[in-house]
């Protein structure tokens, strides 16, 4: 059997290539998981490559993950999406009827989104992303399942191959 490798971006040296479930905190999300990223640690150099595909994909995929998540959005969240939709804080703020000062505030967790802007936020994700758009219903059939509870009780699980979505509640994850 072939073992499949990958050149080290540090020293260059060739690295086994192993695949992984990877905590993508890279993202701005604590609780995202990249299933089947495949990862090498050059034993040359010590050095780790974390090489994950379609990063523009995986990024939609958290979007509509997001906009169909069961919690309301958190601080963390909220910079997530609005960042995903290219949005400045001014910007999504004359969306919301809102300043950015408030924006601002709910992204660093130092006030809570309300319920009714929270399900706005999410239809704006699927209106804006024309990618997303046709899952606008979806979304919108959603909202009124939205738990009021905190978004962070659940992580999101994102199959890097097929971009499939699951959120699975903190103890199921452990």
């Amino acid at each position: 059997m072939k073992s499949i490798t990958h050149n080290c971006t540090n020293c260059g040296k060739l690295a086994p290539l192993d695949k992984v479930n990877y905590r993508y905190t890279e993202s701005g999300l604590s609780n995202i998981v990249l299933q089947g990223i495949q990862t090498s640690t050059c034993p040359n150099c010590g050095n780790e490559d974390i090489l994950i595909p379609r990063i523009e994909k995986i990024h939609r995929a958290i979007a509509q993950a997001l906009a169909n998540s069961p919690g309301r959005l958190n601080g963390e969240q909220i910079r997530f999406l609005r960042t995903h939709l290219g949005l400045t804080g001014d910007k999504l703020g004359s969306y919301l009827h809102t300043d950015r000062t408030k924006i601002s505030k709910w992204e660093r967790g130092e006030d809570r989104m309300g319920p009714t802007t929270d399900r706005l936020l999410r239809l704006l994700v699927a209106v804006l992303d024309s990618d997303i758009r046709p899952a606008v219903s979806t979304i919108a059939e959603h909202l009124p399942l939205i738990s009021d509870d905190a978004s962070n009780q659940w992580e999101l699980h994102i199959d890097s191959a097929t971009h499939q979505a699951s959120f699975l509640t903190i103890s199921q994850a452990a």
